[in-house]
This record gives structure tokens, sequence and C-alpha cells, in this order.
């Protein structure tokens, strides 16, 4: 009986106090709940933004996206209170932050060093020097361009050209043409006629020469029948043309008495003129007859 009196008293004494604990006031939910302070922020969460936002650790860098789609990297300032703008490669950035910009590498495909050396492509040694790709020299081999009225091309004894018949009774023809410097040649011919009613003798072939400078005059003779026999004047140097034929050249007038040993004295007559002066045009005139001596 003494414990029952003890339980009955303890227990209306602290009702009478009023320090009767409420059992329910002690929480012991272990939930996953901010209330258990196990709160899974860290406060290291990159920001949503690439400037401003929640904080970060200075100098921690993360992965962004440039704007052309390749990935890049931003990193967090020195107050903590930001990231940066998105550096990508080759400078490119998708952020209008005031940090300051990374410099990438330069891309050797795209160096406009590699593409403008004035030494490899524009080097004018090479594709704009005038010493290879022009010349102001005069050509003294193949002469100067003349306006030359007579008929061309006569530059050689088969192309001669042709200036039909010369009797002995004829009047003195006149044949008229332009050398064009030293390596200019002109090419005539006609065929000289002696015949019965031109009297006794032998015809004299004659070539008067008058030109605006220093020119020589050839002339060869062949023929119908026998062979030409003849000697050349004063002033004259006998010379056989290219293709074989005897005849005689000078400076000046060309004069010589033909017999054509063995036929009668008709002949084909070649006129040449050449050695004009270098990058001169030389206006020339030859009077010739084919009469009586």
């Amino acid at each position: 009986m003494r414990i029952a009196s003890f339980v009955l008293v303890s227990t209306f004494g602290l009702l009478a106090c009023g320090t009767v604990p409420d059992i329910q006031s002690t929480d012991s939910d272990t939930g996953t709940g901010t209330e258990t302070g196990t709160d899974t922020s860290t406060g290291n969460e990159p920001a949503t933004s690439n400037s401003g936002g929640a904080g970060c650790v200075p100098g921690q860098s993360i992965a962004c996206t440039c704007t052309n789609g390749d990935a890049g990297a931003q990193v967090c300032n020195q107050t903590g209170n930001g990231y940066g703008e998105c550096v990508c490669e080759g400078g490119g950035s998708n952020s209008d932050s005031d940090a300051p910009t990374t410099t990438m590498p330069p891309d050797p495909t795209t160096d406009p060093g590699t593409s403008t050396d004035p030494g490899s492509s524009t080097d004018p040694g090479t594709s704009t020097d005038p010493g290879t790709s022009s010349t102001t020299e005069a050509d003294t081999t193949t002469g100067v361009t003349c306006d030359d009225p007579g008929a061309e091309p006569n530059e050689d004894e088969g192309s001669a050209v042709d200036l039909m018949n010369q009797g002995c009774n004829d009047e003195a023809q006149t044949i008229t043409g332009v050398l064009s410097g030293d390596a200019d040649v002109d090419w005539y011919q006609y065929h000289g006629e002696f015949g019965g009613f031109c009297g006794f003798g032998d015809p004299d072939a004659a070539h008067q020469l008058t030109a605006s400078d220093s020119v020589r005059l050839c002339v060869f003779a062949d023929c119908d029948m026998g062979t030409p026999d003849f000697d050349c004047q004063d002033g004259t140097a006998a010379e056989d043309s290219p293709e074989g034929r005897p005849g005689c050249c000078g400076d000046g007038d060309v004069t010589f008495t033909l017999n054509c040993m063995g036929g009668e004295e008709n002949a084909q007559i070649f006129v040449r003129l050449d050695q004009a002066p270098a990058d001169a045009c030389v206006d020339y005139e030859v009077q010739y007859s084919y009469s009586g001596g």
C-alpha cells in the first residue's frame, strides 16, 4: 500500500505544477524535408544565366554552348557573383558579359598571313618582272613594219613578182616599193625579149636605182636558150642568186650586156632589192629596160 500512495502523490504533484511535457512535441520525423537540415542545395550550383544570377566559386569553369552550336567554356568571376561570357573556339562568344575575352590561337587554314604573302602570290619579281615578261629593244633581225605599196609577199626568188614581158622596143618600166629594215627582201622578174626587129648586137639589161636610203640592187639572168654570158660593170660585183642564176650586185645602177650563148637573146631577168638600214623604211624606185646596145 505504501508504493501505491507514492505513485499517486507523484502524479498529483506533476499535475499540480503543470509541468507535464507534451509527448507529441518531439518530432522524430526523419524525412528529407528542409526541417532536418539535409537540404541538398550547396550554394555552388551554376547560375542559370551567363551573367548574374546565383553565386559561384571564383575560377570555376563550366561548359556552355556557342551560338554556332559548338561547345565552349565560361569561368566564374573573382567576386563569385556570376560567370563570364562563353568563350568559343576562334574567340567567339554568346554572352554580353563584360568579362575579358580569351583569345584563341589563329586557325592556320584561315590565317591571312598564308594567303596574301607577297613573296608567293603577288611577288612583282616573279609575275610582273619586266626583264622576263616584256622586251622593248628593237629587233634588228625582223625589221620594222612599213607601209609598202608594192606587191607582197615577195621575199624569195620563187615568189618574185612577175612583171610580164619587156621588149626591145618597149618604153622603160618602173618598179616601186619599200624595204622594211635590214631583214626585208623584195624580188621581181620580167621576161626580156630581143627578136628579129631589135637590130644587131646584144641587148642591154639596164636598171637605174633611186632610193631614199642606201640599199643593194642585184640583177640575175636566165636565158631561154643557151648560157648567159656578160660582164659586171664598175661599181658592181658578180654574184649568183640563191637558185644559182648568174648576176651582178651593187649599191646603185646595175646594167650589163647579155649574150645568150647558143640561142636568141631572150631571157628571164630577176631583180632583187635588200640590205636596207635596220629599223628604217626605205622607199625605192627601179627603172628597167631591155633594148639593143
